[in-house]
């Protein structure tokens, strides 16, 4: 079979900076130069000075230049060709198409200068001369497969199908059947809404190239695609009997049987394509990752996914990848555990996955394990130095170990280290300004809640407990009520914020209000909350209800409150502040 030469190579006319035609500047095949030889070695440095503009990128200088050029020898092929390469270069269709015309009649046997031409006028969409200029080409090099092709392309562009596909037959004639011609025809074909003639292609491809299994696929496709379920189906078969363990053959088939609605057949393909150590991983989570999306909608795939992902880990178990996916699967389906350890996994065989770092750290976070949370955010802070959430998980580790001098610097770093991120800096501020707030440096903590504050006015945890302090301060009242009411009117069912801002009430004298707002939360799930029934005890006494007080004190015991103080509140049946 003879091999198809490369097309590819002709068009780089289209991009050069060097004289073509491997010719110097002396002029056409055609027309003769009448330059004596004083005025051909003024033009050659003429010539020699335009080429080094345009390779220094001074177009308009060069123009110019291949202008004088031109004028000095108007029948200098090369110096039209340049000047219509820069003119297409800078945009300009009228000195395009002139320019390329001259060279082109000067030179008519000159490939690159009719090549040149017919791509000016396809640039400029006249597809009717891109096509005249190569049929002109045909006549003269009969043979030249890069002429064919070139026609063959111009037609089908123009939508001249029945004419192109004559031109691919021809190079068909020559080539014999080779997958560049088939797939045009098919193409064509498909335009033309002939999908039998298409689908012969396929067949003519299958025929030469039978152990190629993407042609069985591309035919099923384009059978799938015309509502020809069963000849898809048939040829799906064909090439699993010729090549069972083909995995992208049971894929195929798979998205068949998904197209058809029945999912327990598409599964089933799917598992033995997995199974497949020829199917790459790439592609296994490619399609774990289309699954994502439809489980979203439809939950009862998710067991079929997940079974999936076991199948790919069974087969990879070296792929961090593989690990990772399932791992997103399992955290979805609130598996946090099952998820940790995947990721852990993923880590432990490609420890630059800083999205896999961050998701460890996130899992540890929620799942409480603050030793760990500071572990491996220390361990991923080293690899991703630059990477600032990073910093904020190990400042929160730090805090929830009380380790305050710690958290302050690591907070302070991420800080340094954060742009553009209004919300991120507003935790960085919000736990700064706990730390402070822990340290009992009430003056930073303050200025720390500020500054949270005004990169994110709506953040709530900030809003409640900055409010929460001042309360307890007994300073700046009004403020802490504006706060904490924010906080009250974003999450209205938040038991501690209904808390806080009755306590802030209480706080400013508001006896009344406060009792109103403190019974809230209890009512939202305050109940089994000792500071929360101290807190309404408080209210309670300060209108009157001593007993009722007592009552809720006593019950503020029962759920851990602070004995010693509240005994001696209800012996004495009257309020002892906290030292």
């Amino acid at each position: 079979m003879k091999k198809l030469i490369g097309i590819g190579c002709i068009l780089v006319v289209l991009s050069s900076c060097s004289v073509l035609n491997k010719s110097d500047t002396s002029g056409a095949a055609v027309q003769k130069s009448r330059l004596s030889p004083k005025e051909r070695t003024s033009f050659d440095r003429l010539f020699y000075s335009a080429n080094k503009e345009k390779i220094l990128g001074n177009y308009d200088a060069a123009a110019d230049l291949f202008a004088e050029c031109i004028r000095k020898d108007p029948y200098n092929a090369a110096s039209n060709y340049e000047l219509a390469n820069l003119y297409m270069m800078m945009g300009k269709q009228e000195g395009t198409i002139h320019f390329a015309k001259q060279a082109a009649t000067i030179d008519p046997r000159n490939l690159y200068y009719q090549f040149f031409l017919a791509k000016a006028y396809q640039r400029y969409n006249m597809l009717d001369k891109a096509s005249k200029v190569y049929e002109d080409l045909v006549k003269i090099y009969p043979d030249n497969l890069d002429v064919r092709f070139e026609l063959a392309g111009a037609l089908r562009t123009d939508k001249q199908y029945s004419k192109a596909v004559e031109e691919y037959d021809k190079i068909e004639e020559i080539l014999g059947v080779v997958e560049e011609v088939s797939l045009q025809k098919e193409l064509i074909y498909i335009h033309m809404n002939k999908i039998d003639k298409a689908a012969l292609e396929m067949e003519n491809l299958i025929r030469e190239f039978p152990e190629t299994s993407r042609y069985y696929g591309m035919l099923a496709e384009l059978y799938l695609a015309n509502g020809e379920n069963e000849k898809a189906l048939n040829t799906f078969d064909r090439l699993l009997e010729k090549k069972p363990d083909e995995p992208k053959a049971h894929v195929a088939l798979a998205n068949h049987y998904r197209s058809l609605g029945d999912k327990e057949k598409y599964f089933s393909e799917l598992s033995i394509a997995f199974k497949s150590t020829k199917l790459s991983i790439d592609d296994k989570v490619e399609i774990l990752f289309s699954y994502y999306s439809v489980t979203q909608s439809l939950p009862e795939l998710t067991k079929q996914a997940l079974e999936l992902c076991k199948i790919m880990i069974a087969v990879h178990p070296d792929k961090a990848k593989a690990h990772s996916v399932y791992g997103d699967y399992l955290y979805r389906e609130s598996r946090v555990e099952e998820a940790l350890k995947e990721y852990q996994t993923a880590v432990m065989l490609d420890q630059n996955g800083f999205f896999i770092w961050r998701q460890i750290l996130q899992l540890e976070s929620e799942l409480r394990d603050y030793s760990a949370l500071l572990r491996d955010s220390k361990a991923a802070i080293a690899l991703f130095p630059n990477q600032s959430i990073l910093y904020l998980f190990n400042g929160i580790a730090n805090i929830q170990r009380k380790q305050w001098e710690d958290a302050i610097a690591t907070l302070t770093q991420g800080i340094t280290l954060t742009t553009d991120n209004n919300q991120l800096l507003s935790s960085f501020y919000s736990n700064l300004g706990d730390s402070y707030h822990s340290r009992k440096d009430t003056g930073l903590s303050d200025q720390s809640y500020d500054k949270a504050l005004e990169y994110d006015p709506n953040n709530i945890y900030v809003l409640n407990n900055y409010s929460y302090y001042l309360s307890l301060r007994g300073q700046e009242l009004d403020k802490a009520q504006e706060m904490s009411s924010k906080a009250v009117t974003i999450d209205p069912k938040n038991t501690s914020f209904l808390d806080t801002y009755g306590w802030i009430l209480y706080k400013d004298g508001k006896y009344k209000e406060a009792k109103e707002w403190i019974g809230k939360a209890i009512e939202s799930g305050g109940h089994s909350r000792s500071v929360i029934l101290e807190h309404y005890g408080d209210a309670l006494f300060q209108l009157g209800e001593i007993d009722e007080a007592i009552r809720y004190w006593n019950d503020a015991i029962k759920f851990g409150g602070a004995a010693e103080l509240l005994n001696r509140k209800i012996e004495d049946r009257r309020l002892h502040e906290k030292p």
